[in-house]
This record gives C-alpha cells, structure tokens and sequence, in this order.
C-alpha cells in the first residue's frame, strides 16, 4: 500500500510541476509578446496566468510531497507569476483609481455602447435595457439582422437619429441618437446585404446647441487571430482617425484586452487615451451541456477612448440583456 501511495504522490506531483511549466511558459511568452505579435496572444487570458499561477504557488506543499520537487515547482510557478504581475498587475491597480472628472459640466451626454450578440435571444430586453439606461447616444456591435428586425422599430420610436451597416457578422454595427449628426468620409460602412466586408466603423459629427461640437466613433474588430488581420484592422482604424476633427469619443467592441502590446500600441499611435481599467465584459454566456449558460465575465474586451477636450464623469457596466458581453455605460462632457 506503501508503494502504491508512493507511486499516486509522484504522479501527482508531476502532474502539477507539468502544469506549472505550462503557465509560467505561456506568462513569459506573454511577457516577451513585444517581440513577436503571435506571443502577444498569451496576454488575452493574463487572469487565467496570474490567478492559476498564484495558486499553484500557494498550493504546492498540499500537492507535492517531495522537497526537491516542491522546490523545483514553485521557482518555475513563482517565475511565472512574476511574468505575468508585470503585465496584469498595473492594470488591475489602475481599475481601482479614479479618473472620472472632479467637476460638473454644463452639458453632460450619456453614451451606451453594447455587444448585443448576433444570436440574441432576447431582442425585446435590450429595448427594455436601453429605455431604463436611456442613453443620449446606443453604440451597438453585433446588431445583426435577425436582432435589428426586433429592436430598429423600437429605437427609432426614442432615437430618431440612427445609422446601421451591413456584411460580415463584425460589420453589423449601429449607432442611434437623440442628437442630430452627420457621417463623416471617415466612415466605413456599406448598406448593402452584398458586402463582403469583415468589419466596419461608423464615425460621425454631433452638433449640439447646448456645447461644443464632438465626433464619435463605433467599430466591432474580429478577434486576435491570425494577429496580421486584427494588426490591420486596427492600422485602418488609426489611419481614419487620425483626420478626425477632436474631440473624439471611441466605443466599441475590439476584440483585445489592456494587456495586449497590440491594443496599448494602438491606442498609443491613435494619440487616444482609454478610460476602461480593470472593466470585464465577456463572456456573460457560455455554450457548454448543449445550450448557452450565464457565467461571469472575466475578460475586459469592450472599451471607451477620448481624444480631445472630453472628460469622463461615470463608466460603468449595465446589464447584459441576452448578450454575452455587458454594455458599458459611459458618462461624459465636451470642453471647450
């Protein structure tokens, strides 16, 4: 009986020395993401990284029973972990700080933008949603023609200005507002059930008599593989901003957490500032035993920029409606 315990103690022991090589490789690799864009992947599940190797840490004595292999265990969890706190560490410490504005404005605009999920089953609720947030401006991703067919009459009975696109499933984005705007040749958006396009982007002008004049934009990128599409669709994005008049509010879906090189290098060459720290979104549902099952989101892929004279009084998360993201609220004012 001896023997036997020997024998389930050291096939569990290297069944977890396995499982901490695994993460730490994937922590460093995530780490070293700046070399390569295809290691930058690894820092999409950096909470998976972080949390799994601060467990294997503090769990070693409970699963390894010999000295030198525990000790063995922990300095590879333990380098992991350190790899992995330099990249999750800072933006889990800044979701915790304040950056919303000290003072009122004259004039403050309530903007939603929301995932709504192609495949939404509950069209009505996000209706419902929206009139219990109600929004200045709904900045909608995934707004495919099964969900508008339901939610487009309802809307346009509160928001008479609107613009939505068609083609692939991430060029099904809207926009509707309260406020009058006009498109901008920025704008990337076709109209036609033809389109053949991946994505698309929907940037506009908002007059207003109450302030300062602003230009918004909503986009939907596909997801981070293979890194050479979602590089260039955020390379066409930057290029359409960058002759888009400030100050600028940019929402939407993108497909990248904070921790990707990717986004922070998008974010920096757009000279835009982001404004969601430690905010997850996705995934609110998650298709497993045959059907789509409410779980809690743990991955922040749904952001809000400014470029310009905006400042941000209130962001926050809503709820999710049918979706498998939840919208974020975000509330905010023009300077001069």
């Amino acid at each position: 009986m001896r023997a036997i315990g020997t024998i389930l103690a050291a096939l569990v022991a290297a069944g977890y020395l396995l499982a901490c090589c695994l993460l730490a490789a994937m922590a460093i690799v995530a780490a070293l993401g700046f070399i390569y864009p295809a290691m930058d992947l690894f820092n999409h599940i950096q909470p998976v990284l972080f949390f799994g190797l601060a467990a294997l840490v503090l769990a070693a004595p409970l699963f390894v029973r010999f000295r030198t292999l525990r000790a063995l265990a922990l300095s590879i969890a333990a380098t992991g972990l350190a790899a992995s706190s330099a990249i999750y560490v800072p933006e889990f410490v800044a979701g915790f700080m304040s950056r919303s504005a000290d003072t009122e404005a004259a004039s403050t605009y309530r903007l939603m933008t929301f995932n709504v999920f192609g495949r939404n089953e509950e069209p009505q609720s996000i209706v419902d949603n929206i009139a219990s947030e109600d929004p200045d401006f709904v900045a909608l991703q995934e707004y495919s023609p099964g969900v508008r067919s339901v939610v487009h009459p309802l809307l346009t009975e509160l928001y008479p200005h609107f613009q939505y696109c068609t083609g692939g499933q991430r060029a099904f984005v809207g926009l509707y507002s309260k406020l009058p705007f006009e498109p901008l040749n920025e704008d990337a958006c076709s109209s036609s059930i033809m389109s053949q396009d991946r994505t698309a982007r929907i940037i506009v002008r908002v007059e207003t008599q109450a302030g300062p004049a602003f230009s918004l934009a909503t986009t939907h990128n596909d997801w981070p593989a293979p890194v050479t599409r979602q590089a260039e669709q955020f390379a066409m994005l930057r290029d359409a901003l960058s002759t888009v008049e400030p100050p600028l509010i940019l929402v939407g879906d993108f497909n990248s957490t904070p921790w990707s090189y990717t986004l922070r290098g998008f974010v920096s060459s757009a000279g835009l500032t982001r404004h969601t720290f430690n905010v997850p979104t996705f995934p609110t549902l998650w298709y497993y035993l045959r059907d789509w099952r409410p779980t809690l989101p743990f991955l922040p892929i749904d952001h809000v920029m400014t470029r310009g004279e905006i400042a941000i009084h209130n962001l926050r998360t809503g709820q999710p409606s049918g979706s498998d993201h939840l919208p974020i609220i975000v509330e905010f004012s023009v300077g001069e």
